[in-house]
């Protein structure tokens, strides 16, 4: 029979892009993480303080975890990039590429289950407990000591052949696998995401303020940005794309297929002028299903009016 870590990969590559395996031990950028919360650069995302020990520790989200089971899809598509189009000219809005399709947290979440339904057939004493996103993990830490890729200077994680375009998620086992080789970083000199960033959110390498980053304040947070930062935001109304639409390794990667599922009323880039006219019931049904709706009609009507006072 085939090693447990041929047969997980084998059926984990029938729905995901890339696999790999890592220890379920504490995260190797747990106290930098820490110490990030401790220096206020999550904002009022309160719930990451409180996910904090269960980060760090992987047997209190699974008692016995051995090993990650980290898998990545890739979501770019052949749309022009943001920093392709003259959005302010012709009043257009920018919606982040991540959140053109259905919620991925669904999505995704089916492509585990049926993962773990064919390894629950081989391996039945086992546990597996399915993590997307809204799990307590570490998915960069857990992905990058996978070998699916490395952490980026715009903290993203990025691939040498999919870019950073991926979602990341993760199966937590109580199998014992033997874990992947973690891949050496590739960004060398190159800082055209740390220049590109209008707000100065990238505050050095592989750092981030939140408190700065526009997909922060056009997504996460309740109150909205102050003038004086919301006035470099532009044409971005919901997410920011612009530290991964100027990386090397993205546009070496750019795919032909559209996101997957894409509903009907995917919303991509739009009209600020007809959008502000909506009531919120319409644009609440407009993202309904969407990754939209973690903002909210009324706060992504607000993002728009922001939009086109900084086009006028």
């Amino acid at each position: 029979m085939n090693a447990p870590e041929e047969i997980i990969k084998t059926a984990a590559l029938k729905e995901f892009d890339l696999v790999g395996i890592s220890p379920a031990e504490m995260p190797l950028t747990i106290e930098a993480y820490s110490q990030w919360i401790k220096d206020g650069h999550h904002g009022e995302m309160k719930y990451l303080e409180r996910h904090l020990e269960k980060k760090r520790n992987p047997q209190l989200l699974l008692d016995g975890a051995k090993s990650w089971i980290s898998m990545a899809s890739h979501y770019d598509t052949a749309e022009p990039l943001s920093t392709e189009l003259p959005l302010e000219a012709e009043k257009k809005g920018w919606v982040s590429r991540y959140a053109r399709g259905g919620d991925y947290h669904y999505w995704i979440e089916e492509k585990h289950q049926k993962v773990i339904s064919e390894l629950q057939k081989i391996y039945p004493e086992e546990k597996f407990l399915s993590c997307v996103d809204s799990k307590a993990v570490l998915e960069r830490d857990v992905a990058r000591q996978a070998g699916l890729g490395w952490v980026g200077k715009n903290t993203c994680l990025i691939n040498g052949k999919l870019g950073s375009y991926i979602f990341l998620s993760e199966i937590l086992t109580t199998l014992s696998l033997q874990p992947d080789k973690a891949v050496m970083d590739h960004c060398g000199t190159c800082n055209k995401c740390l220049e590109a960033c209008p707000t100065g959110a990238i505050t050095a390498p592989r750092k981030l303020d939140a408190t700065l980053c526009i997909s922060y304040w056009t997504i996460e947070s309740k109150n909205p940005a102050p003038e004086a930062l919301s006035k470099k935001f532009g044409a971005q109304v919901f997410g920011c794309d612009i530290c991964q639409d100027v990386c090397p390794w993205n546009k070496k990667s750019r795919r032909q297929i559209p996101l997957d599922p894409a509903p009907a009323n995917s919303l991509s880039v739009f009209d600020l002028r007809s959008f502000v006219q909506q009531s919120p019931e319409v644009v609440k049904e407009l993202i309904k299903d969407s990754a939209l709706e973690r903002a909210g009609a009324a706060r992504l009507l607000e993002n728009v009016a922001v939009a086109l006072k900084n086009q006028s």
